[in-house]
């Protein structure tokens, strides 16, 4: 009897052994996060500044509270343009508030190739990807059936109508998005290697010079990318195609 006992308590430490070493090959501990996304807004060749009152072409005076990017679908191509990974999850928002964001993993080892991101989605995908943006951005999720925004700017300019110093702060607000207008951002190539200990920064930089210095704001203080808008489209158009940003 004694030796049934001990042959049964050690068939179930050794069941309980292996066991646990199953777990821990069908489970490993997660890989930390080492890519790190930054968003920087500028204005012409100076970083921007919330305080200040710009002019543009048309001498409208105006003020910038708050820029908005929403990056999706992030990938690493190598030099054939073949799909390395997936390196991150699909929607990251940066904003005035969190301009970076510590999102993504890249195993260590050498590298040569892109990074691609879509900013938007097209038709296909939009209703894919509305409940993720709408889990990680809710004001970026469209509720007209035209898919997700990726941009937006909110800020003031002052009465044209008043003194400037008696003048008071009209709201603007601009929203490029739909999956009419989506756009790509592809990365020079370029060679880097990473080990366990190391984080990667890619920052992008934003200029919004381009889309502002000869926008009317008096005519349109806001802009929602309407499809079924002309004007409101036309102004989005107009935004999204001299929207500058680069990444480095």
């Amino acid at each position: 009897m004694r030796h049934t006992l001990v042959t049964i308590c050690c068939s179930l430490l050794l069941l309980n052994s292996c066991k646990e070493k199953d777990l821990t090959v069908q489970n490993p501990p997660p890989p930390t996060d080492n890519l790190s996304w930054s968003f920087v807004p500028y204005y012409g060749g100076e970083g921007l500044d919330y305080d200040s009152v710009y002019t543009n072409d048309l001498g409208i005076d105006f003020m910038i509270d708050s820029v908005s990017l929403l990056i999706s679908d992030i990938s690493f191509y190598d030099e054939n343009e073949k799909e390395f990974f997936d390196t991150v999850p699909n929607f990251i928002l940066l904003n005035r508030r969190e301009n970076e964001k510590l999102n993504g993993y890249l195993p260590a080892g050498g590298y040569y190739g892109q990074y691609r991101i879509i900013l938007g989605a097209d038709s296909a995908k939009s209703r894919k990807y509305l409940q993720q943006v709408n889990n990680v951005a809710p004001k970026f999720a469209r509720r007209d059936g035209f898919g997700i925004n990726f941009f937006n700017m909110k800020g003031r300019i002052f009465d044209p109508a008043e003194p400037k110093e008696d003048s008071i702060y009209i709201p603007i607000n601009y929203t490029i998005g739909s999956y009419e207008l989506t756009d790509t951002i592809n990365t020079d190539r370029r060679s880097f290697s990473i080990d366990n200990s190391q984080k990667i920064t890619i920052v992008l930089l934003g200029d919004l010079k381009p889309m502002f210095s000869s926008f009317n704001f008096n005519l349109m203080q806001e802009v929602i990318s309407d499809p079924t808008d002309i004007q409101d489209f036309s102004a989005a158009q107009q935004l999204k195609d001299s929207l500058s940003i680069g990444i480095f």
